[in-house]
């Protein structure tokens, strides 16, 4: 290769690296494949495009939605939420996680979980959207966490996130 080559070919590598952006930081997060969430019928996670960036952090996400800090922990999924019987998809979002929901469990429940027993275990799942673009609050639907457990398809292990709302502290994973 001649010396005008090898300086034509170091200035496209330059130019290529000075033109990429900088890293996506929520990349652990971004969910990787089409998944079926769990005892939600009807309900899947698909990843967003791989060029679009959140404009809204998890935390500030997690803060406009229902029962935000009265768990420890959630997951958070930077995805999108489609609904297979409607055959409808949300926009880009911030998908949240969240054990330990209350659901009634026998007639009279709504009124008082009590009395027949736990309906709040820790298998019990509350999924919840946020628009990672507008941070327009989504909707909600309950699940179900299999036996042997369920973690989302997602780009990574994300470093942990702290979201403090007035109902307390919940870590983001």
């Amino acid at each position: 290769m001649t010396a005008r080559a090898l300086v034509v070919a170091a200035l496209l590598a330059i130019s290529a690296i000075g033109c990429s952006g900088p890293p996506d930081p929520y990349a652990a997060y971004r969910q990787t494949e089409v998944e079926e969430v769990p005892g939600a019928f009807d309900w899947e996670l698909l990843p967003t495009d791989p060029g679009y960036r959140a404009s809204i952090d998890p935390s500030a996400a997690y803060a406009s939605v229902y029962g935000a800090g009265r768990r420890p922990e959630a997951i958070a999924i930077l995805g999108q939420v489609r609904n297979t019987l409607e055959d409808t998809t949300g926009p880009p979002a911030w998908i949240f996680v969240t054990p330990h929901t209350c659901f009634a469990t026998e007639k009279g429940d709504l009124v008082s979980p009590g009395r027949s027993g736990d309906g709040c275990t820790d298998e019990n799942l509350y999924v919840q959207g946020v628009d990672a673009t507008t941070g327009a609050t989504l909707g909600g639907f309950s699940a179900y966490q299999p036996p042997g457990g369920w973690d989302p398809a997602r780009g990574g292990v994300p470093d942990p996130v702290v979201a403090t709302t007035a109902q307390g502290t919940t870590e983001l994973r």
